[in-house]
């Protein structure tokens, strides 16, 4: 079993309490860890979790401890898990698992220097929706060849772009907080290179309603990113516009056929769908995404597989949104080899 402690003790740190809990097996919590001592002890009851450390220093100095859930503020990532690694304990680590492309690749090399094993905890990948996709993708089932392809995600903040309580800090930029477009789009861009493979050049747009009371974050990004595979794919992440149900999700258009999918089934359209119209549901699996995701980090580590989400993999999703910025300031299109090297 492998005994992790989980930093930071938030919605995402409860989460991974909880989905390690789901999985009952390949991990347990160890300790759990955070600068707010009444918190811990609240979360320490709740969980049923006796050891509790209120630093990190403390966890790492801890025999017991054999990997560290980083669920931090996103600007403390890098440094907490360097930290983690030179203390000899695996990481895994919270989405983004860094602001720039520079802070993940250092998080990687300390990593491979020390001998351990660097992951980020991005469940997206890990949903029915996902791995059904990637599998109809790189199978040609149904739609052929992929031709074109569109990607969205978006809801609408109200009144303002903003967070509560203890998660406030993820909409304020001096907290480490950001906008849609790392917040939420590093999710979709995991899940889109997770179903269509890499993306080679990205020209991004930014757009405020007047009704978007926020002039320091973006409301929406929009723009066409190229993928290595050779086709094209437009992006739409957005808290301007509610995309609920059919609204969001991918549309994939393929030489034999079109596939439209969205959080909760899809349907395939033309001659080579064989199910016509019909609406249809994901494959079930028995699990959650968060306990899947706990899973892979855990077999990853094991040395039983590599997982989607690596350090290597999920600093290319970084690398696509920090483009997507870049873009957007320039009003050029960003090529991510050109930009980045060989990541």
């Amino acid at each position: 079993m492998l005994q992790i402690a989980i930093v930071g003790l938030g919605w995402a740190g409860s989460r991974h309490v909880e989905a390690i809990r789901e999985l009952g097996q390949k991990i347990t919590v160890e300790c759990l860890v955070d600068n707010d001592e009444e918190f811990l002890l609240e979360k320490s009851r709740e969980f049923a979790v006796e050891k509790t450390y209120t630093s990190l220093d403390a966890a790492l100095a801890d025999p017991q401890v054999d990997a560290i859930s980083i669920c931090l503020p996103h600007a403390l990532h890098c440094d907490a898990a360097v930290q983690a690694a030179q203390a000899g304990k695996h990481v895994l680590c919270e989405k983004p698992m860094a602001l720039t492309v520079e802070e993940a690749t250092r998080m990687i090399d300390v990593a491979g220097q020390e001998g351990v094993k660097l992951f980020v905890a991005e469940n997206v990948p890990c949903s029915p929706m996902s791995r059904f996709l990637r599998d109809v993708v790189q199978t040609g089932r149904h739609i052929g060849e992929v031709v074109s392809a569109f990607v969205s995600r978006g809801f609408q903040a109200k009144p303002s772009y903003a967070y509560p309580g203890r998660r406030a800090w993820l909409s304020t930029p001096e907290m480490g907080g950001t906008g849609i477009w790392m917040l939420h789009g590093i999710h979709t861009m995991g899940q889109l290179r997770f179903v269509l493979g890499e993306v080679e050049t990205v020209y991004m747009q930014e757009h405020h309603a007047s009704s978007f009371s926020r002039t320091d974050l973006e409301g929406t990004m929009s723009g066409l990113f190229t993928m290595e595979g050779g086709f094209q794919v437009r992006v739409l992440q957005t808290c301007e516009v509610k995309l609920s149900g059919e609204l969001g999700g991918f549309v994939i258009h393929g030489d034999r056929g079109s596939l439209k999918a969205w959080q909760d089934g899809y349907e395939f359209v033309g001659e080579g769908s064989g199910e016509g119209e019909a609406r249809l549901n994901y494959p079930e699996s028995g699990l959650s995404d968060y306990a899947l995701e706990m899973e892979a980090f855990a077999d990853f580590v094991a040395g039983v597989s590599v997982g989607p989400t690596t350090g290597v993999s999920e600093r290319r999703s970084l690398a696509i949104v920090q483009a997507g910025y870049e873009s957007a300031a320039s009003g050029k299109p960003v090529h991510l080899r050109e930009r980045f090297g060989d990541i």
